[in-house]
């Protein structure tokens, strides 16, 4: 092979090896784009990609056993508005602090088929439905439109996206959105989980477990009946694959090695022998 050759043939390689690296880390950048959206505050993580879960009998096993259908039929009857064709992802976030357990929920919908007008519309149509009324409030990062209890707020964050949740979960959101809040992906412990769960992921969810939440958690079943498991575990994730199989892939981290083995035995009872609290699909 003449000089020209090989050296044709090592620029190819190493334009091909620069592709797959940057195709990766493409790939890695969108998944932990989330986190550069989400509040510090956020102590549980969960998303939805609409696209992936048609294709993943674990996601629609999960999401089937988390959200109440007749939700959706509700959304779909008054807004004409399906979540799961007309949306691209559903990402969910709990805001907690060192003060209370769980404060609030946020959403952050980004749409398909649809703008993010129109999934604003559908709120304002789903709280007259209740037979309440819209509001324009005024926050520090930009406009908020609520309920007049503020029960539920909503904001546009860009064309097809929206976040919805309570009046402060909103502000919050898009305050760092502005630069104005610390965002979620400054928290080395979901940080550096993220990217690697969500990864060809239709559902995924992390827990980043605070000292205070554990005394709620352990009246949990089956946390209740061995609370002693939780004073070491610092998180908690999980990860429905793509694919005809019914498992969803958990993944635990605990203070230390002895904390872990402990876990997992237990763990290896539970799954022989479920304990009668846990119901289908979580025995």
């Amino acid at each position: 092979m003449s000089r020209t050759a090989v050296l044709a043939c090592a620029v190819g390689l190493l334009t091909l090896v620069g592709v797959y690296f940057a195709a990766g880390r493409g790939q890695t950048l969108r998944v932990s784009r989330s986190l550069d959206r989400l509040p510090s505050t956020a102590q549980v993580v969960l998303v939805v990609d609409t696209d992936a879960l048609q294709k993943s009998a674990a996601a629609e096993m999960l999401l089937g056993a988390l959200v109440d259908e007749s939700e959706l039929s509700d959304i779909e009857a008054t807004c004409g508005l399906d979540p799961v064709r007309d949306l691209s992802e559903i990402l969910v976030w709990v805001r907690g602090t060192n003060r209370e357990t769980l404060e609030s929920f946020g959403v952050q919908l980004e749409g398909r088929s649809v703008d993010a007008q129109t999934i604003a519309e559908c709120h304002a149509s789903l709280v007259n439905a209740r037979g309440k009324s819209v509001v324009r409030i005024e926050a520090t990062a930009g406009p908020l439109i609520a309920s007049e209890d503020q029960r539920s707020a909503i904001a546009v964050a860009d064309d097809r996206t929206v976040v919805a949740g309570s009046v402060q979960t909103v502000a919050e959101a898009m305050a760092v959105r502005r630069g104005l809040l610390p965002a979620l992906a400054e928290r080395e412990s979901i940080a550096s989980l993220w990217p690697e769960l969500r990864r060809d992921a239709a559902l995924a969810a992390i827990i980043d477990v605070p000292d205070h939440w554990r005394a709620a958690l352990e009246r949990v079943a089956p946390f209740d009946q061995a609370p002693t498991l939780l004073d070491a575990v610092e998180t908690i994730a999980a990860a429905a694959k793509t694919g005809a199989q019914t498992t969803v892939t958990a993944r635990i981290d605990t203070a230390n090695h002895e904390n872990a083995t402990d876990l997992a035995e237990r763990l290896r009872q539970w799954f022989a022998a479920p304990p009668d609290a846990v119901a289908p699909p979580w025995s």
